[in-house]
């Protein structure tokens, strides 16, 4: 009977890895290419397990647009490399780079955030 609980167990600690380990795949984003944005915060979600925010950029014709980062680092580590809620609010020019989703290339993975006083985070 140990020997059955001990075979569940194990099966189930596998799914749950392997579940997890899923979730934390990029394979859903083109990191061969990064798009350099230039813009103003519009929104943020500062938070774990990742951040989102959208960002305002104005285009070569003078048009406004949002740029959607559907992901980028958790916040712990962006805090840690000096990106704080202080510094990446809502108004606050940003230089960034992102990797376009395959299924949707008009949202993005951000890959590096660098704030107004050169303070930057890239992975």
């Amino acid at each position: 009977m140990k020997a059955l609980f001990r075979g569940l167990g194990l099966a189930l600690g596998m799914l749950l890895t392997t579940a997890a380990l899923a979730h934390h795949s990029f394979a859903i984003f083109d990191f061969q290419t990064k798009v350099p944005f230039e813009g103003v915060v519009d929104t943020i979600k500062f938070r774990n397990p990742h951040i989102e925010m959208t960002l305002k950029t104005v285009d070569a014709d003078g048009n406004e647009k949002i740029v959607h980062f559907i992901e980028g680092a958790p916040a712990n580590i962006l805090v840690r490399g000096g990106i704080t809620p202080d510094n990446v609010k809502p108004g606050s020019k940003l230089w960034t780079e992102g990797s376009p989703l395959l299924e949707d290339p008009s949202k993005f993975f951000l890959r590096t955030i660098r704030t107004e006083d050169g303070t930057e985070y890239s992975n």
